[in-house]
């Protein structure tokens, strides 16, 4: 399947983004200045405030809230999320540490991913974090600009952005796939919703490679309405169906994955321990607890001590998990990533 808009287009013009704000606040009896007072929550003065959010991306509605995403010069502080309702409507304050953000931006656009070293749960669920911190920036309509942060936010709307959201939504969909085929017998009801959010995942490497790049996962089909993408809306209604029976649910998603998001070679599956793991070997087996609440026991005694980071398994996407950690696996126990092979994988 093609795309079918150039990604020239990805970032509204700011003259698109005034309308849509002032759109917004006007219907709500709501002025500008109101917003901007609302980024100075008491923890440093604004070097950057944003006004974010689906309203921004064009796909808000009157049930909408707005969201601001306020950069403070402030080392001590990490990330401090404020709800407002002074103004009889919802406004999301994100403060985040002005530094901390600019570190983890350089890092989405500078390091090579997905690698073995970063697929852990914490480390994946991080590089999402920071996609989507840099991705409502990026979209978003500066209130506030103070220097070198104007220029900075400039940046953000380089055509590098955009590739990392595709990339992003691509790698997640292989993921996803990949635990569908391995819960397929074990848990064939589970199975079929991963693989229902790989087609959606793939529908979001779609949109963004057409142009529409907003992050979250939910606006897909406005993205593809927006693309006039009447095939991708299709296979979007065609994957959201019940899974009436996963048999025959399961490989036609999997399929549309297939043609969304094409070959996943090179890409590795790499597994890990879930958080939460802990470990108990019994001479020749080993007891698996999550957070002490269920339990599995394997007929191994060489996997790797709880806390480890350890990895217990690798192969190429698509390879068959051994039955030994297959249980595990549907037990939630392990932490599926996928990453590109590196010096860890053997020739």
């Amino acid at each position: 399947m093609e795309t079918t808009s150039a990604r020239a287009d990805a970032f509204p013009d700011p003259g698109m983004l005034e309308k849509r704000l002032a759109a917004f606040l006007d219907e709500r009896g709501i002025t500008r200045d109101a917003v901007r007072r609302e980024t100075d929550q008491g923890m440093g003065s604004p070097a950057l405030a944003v006004a974010a959010g689906s309203v921004l991306a064009g796909f808000g509605n009157h049930r909408s809230d707005l969201d601001l995403f306020v950069l403070v010069e402030n080392d001590r502080l990490t990330r401090f999320p404020i709800q407002s309702h002074e103004h009889g409507t919802l406004i999301d304050v994100n403060i985040r540490r002005a530094g901390a953000v600019r570190e983890t931006t350089a890092d989405l656009r500078a390091r090579p991913w997905p690698r073995f070293a970063s697929v852990g749960e914490s480390g994946w669920n991080h590089r999402r974090r920071a996609i989507n911190t840099a991705n409502r920036l990026g979209l978003g309509l500066p209130l506030v600009a103070t220097p070198p942060w104007d220029a900075w936010h400039a940046a953000l709307r380089d055509p590098w952005l955009a590739d990392v959201v595709e990339q992003w939504w691509t790698v997640e969909a292989h993921r996803l796939a990949q635990a569908a085929r391995w819960l397929r017998r074990a848990k064939p009801m589970a199975a079929a919703t991963r693989a229902r959010e790989a087609v959606v995942a793939a529908l979001n490497a779609r949109a963004a490679a057409g142009g529409q790049v907003y992050f979250p996962a939910k606006w897909v089909g406005e993205k593809l309405k927006a693309l006039d993408d009447t095939e991708g809306l299709a296979v979007l209604g065609d994957a959201l169906a019940p899974p009436l029976d996963p048999r025959e649910r399961i490989p036609h998603c999997l399929d549309l994955v297939d043609r969304l998001a094409g070959e996943p070679a090179p890409l590795h599956a790499v597994l890990r321990w879930s958080t939460g793991v802990g470990t108990t070997v019994l001479d020749d087996r080993t007891v698996v607890d999550r957070w002490q609440l269920r339990a599995l026991e394997v007929l191994r005694s060489d996997l790797p001590p709880e806390g480890s980071d350890a990895v217990l398994w690798s192969g190429p996407v698509g390879s068959a998990l051994p039955d030994d950690l297959l249980p595990l696996f549907a037990g939630d126990m392990l932490w599926l990533g996928v990453a590109h092979p590196g010096p860890e994988v053997p020739a």
